[in-house]
């Protein structure tokens, strides 16, 4: 578990004299937060990362105060570091704006690292071979470049890719919070991005909770808290046949013995776990709405629910519980926030958040079986 973010002793708008300012992280978490932090903008790449014991230091700019909001908001911890020498070499977030030979004429918007592979979004052929060029220069860990060929769509949310550079394979092996997870990026939806998610939600849920992952995938988010919580019992349903013949796989290589996979539609299959549910994770931000009704019938008299959404950027949140709450209450529910936060930008206009609340059946007394949250 990542630790609780230390800023206030910090000075946070101050340079520190003589000093670096870093984000200290395990490890296991090193490459996954610092991916998050360099497309957030923070990382300090004239500094290089330094390694102590069991933990990472990761350098970041002298960053305004809603910048070290954003750091606060994704749970880490900001420490003053010394010693932190100068970079060798500009990373590839640095030498996209200004390689040899005149630049990228249409600038690269960023990659997705899935274990070995790396995802690019570029415009061109031409700009996607200049850019895997840079990045397996840059990290020898690199074997595969793809493209994006299409957007995130259908019922699968699958996307399409063409191949640029390395291995030519579209089979990724991807470490994350402890865990293996193995997947055709073609054939099951799967975002690194969400790492951070995967982790605060097996953090936040308790041992021996009864748990459901609806629209589960390759099983990350169940199969984390899997394994974090050894007396849970946890129901993940997925659609996909693809996605979920992966699941059966990653359920296997990481040796979980505590969760039930079930393949098929979640508004049919939420049927069979009545008053089931302690816990709700709900990782479908285009559509968890449209089944809160299969939510609730799986929920005990208290559940608490991670609901996934888009929204508009200014007003994302409270659109959503406007609507969950008039649903709830229709239903003869009452509904509780726990917390929210930003999970990501989704695109110029809006973002994703997640909304934790609590739900309780009104008129009805406290499970036997069921868990504060």
């Amino acid at each position: 578990m990542l630790a609780v973010l230390l800023i206030n002793s910090l000075g946070m708008n101050k340079h520190l004299m003589g000093m670096a300012r870093a984000v200290r992280v395990r490890k296991a978490d090193a490459e996954r937060v610092r991916l998050s932090l360099s497309k957030a903008g923070l990382v300090d790449n004239s500094l290089r990362v330094q390694s102590a014991r069991s933990f990472v230091y990761i350098p970041i700019k002298y960053a305004s105060d809603g910048e070290l909001g954003r750091i606060a908001r994704m749970g880490l911890e900001i420490v003053k570091r010394s010693g932190m020498r100068k970079a060798k070499r500009a990373a590839y977030a640095g030498a996209i704006k200004a390689p040899e030979g005149g630049g990228l004429p249409d600038a690269a918007r960023g990659y997705d690292a899935i274990g070995s592979i790396v995802v690019i979004d570029a415009r061109t052929h031409a700009s996607a071979l200049r850019m895997a060029r840079m990045l397996m220069r840059s990290n020898k860990n690199i074997k595969t470049v793809l493209a994006k060929a299409g957007p995130v769509s259908g019922r699968y949310r699958t996307r399409s890719y063409t191949y640029v550079a390395g291995r030519r394979t579209f089979q990724a092996q991807y470490k994350e919070n402890g865990c293996t997870f193995r997947l055709d990026v073609r054939k099951a939806f799967f975002s690194p991005r969400l790492a951070f998610e995967r982790g605060r939600i097996s953090a936040v849920s308790k041992d021996g909770e009864n748990v459901m992952v609806m629209f589960a995938g390759v099983g990350p988010y169940a199969i984390e808290i899997a394994r974090a919580h050894k007396n849970s019992k946890i129901v993940a349903i997925e659609l996909n046949r693809s996605a979920y013949s992966y699941m059966l796989e990653n359920i296997r290589i990481n040796k979980v013995q505590n969760v039930e996979p079930r393949l098929g539609d979640v508004g049919k299959i939420a049927a069979d776990y009545s008053g089931f549910a302690d816990r709700i994770v709900m990782p479908l931000p285009k559509d968890s709405y449209r089944f809160m009704q299969a939510a609730l019938r799986a929920a005990k008299r208290r559940c608490i629910v991670h609901y996934y959404a888009f929204g508009s950027k200014d007003h994302a949140v409270d659109e959503h519980v406007v609507r969950i709450s008039g649903l709830l209450k229709r239903m003869g529910v009452s509904m509780r926030v726990v917390s929210s936060r930003t999970v990501r930008p989704y695109s110029a206009s809006e973002i994703e958040v997640v909304i934790d609340f609590e739900m309780k059946k009104k008129g009805l007394g406290r499970g036997k079986n069921s868990k504060d949250g």
